[in-house]
């Protein structure tokens, strides 16, 4: 397999996950679980329109199948502090967002 048939069956998989990634690239720091939530649905309203009752993820659960899905295909990295888990972009996550760019 080729390094862009992987990053396009990635792609392919994440459907709305690629929001997650989008949020997460404009964070000027790692997020916890909560501010990725809300970041992810501010960025989604402001880049589709969707109002207040239109979120992206909406439910604790949906934010927990995200971010699991994201961990364990190695896009997101996750530091452990305490109780508390920060989410940031791996390097493969941000090879895949300009994989993405570079197809439109």
């Amino acid at each position: 397999m080729t390094r862009e048939e992987i990053l396009d069956i990635l792609l392919d998989r994440l459907e709305e996950g690629t929001w997650v990634l989008a949020a997460l690239k404009t964070a000027p720091k790692p997020l916890l679980k909560e501010q990725l939530r809300d970041k992810v649905n501010e960025l989604y309203s402001e880049k589709t329109g969707a109002d207040e009752t239109q979120q992206l993820i909406s439910s604790r659960y949906i934010l927990d199948t995200y971010t699991s899905r994201l961990e364990g295909a190695g896009l997101v990295n996750v530091e452990v502090i305490g109780r508390a888990r920060l989410f940031s972009l791996s390097e493969l996550a941000h090879e895949l967002l300009e994989y993405r760019k570079s197809k439109k």
